[in-house]
């Protein structure tokens, strides 16, 4: 029989009640005052058993992009057009702005010239060259003309070889007029009006920023990992490297509701922060519907830990006072505070129990506002079978 059948009990410790009051009106008085004594309460209990307990920590953590592109003007002039919405979807190539491209253009065209022109001189120079070297060959000229020749012609091939790194240059300046995305993702806010004239410094080159939130890291910080490696086991790999056993990670949102997609945690730090002595970590989840939002502060849930061989106890069964947590354990029938350390809190609402325990307790787990150490107790049970014991016996005296 449970407590949780609260009416039973109700009933029965009333049953009882009467029974021990009417037993006092037929004694004497030695049996006056055992009538008066309290009758045990029926509690609940949990018998403690070590196991592999599934472990979750939880840790607050920041969403974060995976990359942060600034869109920057390379080539001062004035902004003519804009070719994107804000706050839309961007791919990587698409054309964002153009500015006002003749001076490029122009100048594009006279290095163009310039290459025309090296060419047709090299071309003269390498005509001159042959003709020198066999006449050079058959002795009809001196090694001074020969030298002559040789530099003009060598001379005009590099001329050749300078005009086209201006027409390289120049073609680089041109397209640098048309401003395109350099990374896939959410475009903001254009900070340059249409007609304005940007340029290279860092006070009018930044155009707009392409934020790329799928997928999407959440960023958080471990706590001493030495004391993790203790405490816990992972149920698959090993801690020499954590970021292999692909750790399942869960994200809780400021209003309490669950993402739905789970995340990997993918990176540990090799260093630890000396003002905080934690670890960066980070876990990667997939976001294509773009729910999350760089920024945005929420909590991680990390699955996939064990703690071995150890006591976990129901949560409702833990109490505080000022020297710190406690419960109450049945022994010979009655109440005892037990002082106990806890761990954190785990799935089905249970605690791990760091140390107090032994492995033979009946902790209490109900009525605990009533009860005082050294109380009367018994468990539900046995109440139960005393009750209807009682019941049947009084059933049999009416017959």
């Amino acid at each position: 029989m449970r407590l949780d059948n609260h009416l039973l009990l109700k009933y029965g410790a009333a049953i009882l009640i009467s029974s021990l009051l009417m037993t006092s009106c037929s004694k004497n008085d030695a049996g006056n005052q055992a009538g008066q004594q309290m009758p045990p309460l029926p509690v609940n209990i949990h018998k403690v058993q070590k196991r592999d307990i599934p472990i979750t920590l939880e840790y607050p953590a920041r969403i974060k992009s995976v990359q942060q592109v600034q869109v920057v003007a390379r080539v001062p002039g004035t902004l003519e057009k804009k070719f994107f919405k804000e706050g839309s979807f961007v791919s990587e190539g698409t054309l964002l702005y153009q500015i006002d491209p003749s001076r490029y253009e122009a100048v594009y065209e006279l290095a163009l010239a310039q290459l025309n022109i090296a060419e047709a001189t090299a071309k003269e120079a390498e005509r001159n060259w042959q003709r020198v070297e066999k006449l050079y060959e058959q002795n009809a000229l001196s090694q001074r003309e020969y030298d002559i020749a040789l530099s003009a012609y060598e001379t005009t091939q590099a001329q050749v070889k300078a005009a086209e790194a201006a027409v390289k240059n120049a073609k680089v300046d041109l397209d640098y007029t048309q401003i395109k995305a350099t990374a896939s993702g959410s475009i903001g806010q254009n900070l340059q009006d249409i007609g304005s004239y940007v340029g290279t410094a860092a006070t009018n080159s930044l155009l707009t920023i392409i934020t790329q939130s799928n997928p999407i890291y959440a960023e958080f910080a471990l706590s001493d990992m030495e004391v993790l490696k203790k405490r816990y086991t992972l149920s698959h790999g090993s801690w020499q490297n954590i970021t292999a056993a692909k750790l399942p990670v869960k994200i809780v949102t400021p209003a309490g509701d669950a993402y739905e997609q789970l995340g990997v945690f993918d990176f540990l730090d090799n260093l630890v922060d000396p003002q905080t002595a934690t670890i960066k970590a980070r876990a990667t989840f997939d976001n294509k519907e773009g729910i999350l939002i760089p920024g945005l502060f929420v909590r991680v849930v990390i699955e996939g830990l064990v703690q071995k061989d150890t006591y976990a106890i129901p949560q409702k069964a833990v109490m505080q006072d000022p020297s710190g947590s406690y419960i109450y354990v049945m022994r010979e029938g009655k109440a005892a505070k037990l002082p106990i350390k806890i761990d954190n809190t785990i799935r089905n609402s249970e605690v791990v129990v760091l140390d107090g325990l032994k492995g033979d307790e009946e902790i209490i787990l109900d009525n605990l506002t009533k009860i005082r150490p050294g109380s009367p107790v018994m468990s539900a049970e046995d109440f139960g079978k005393m009750m209807a014991a009682r019941a049947a016996n009084t059933s049999k005296g009416q017959e």
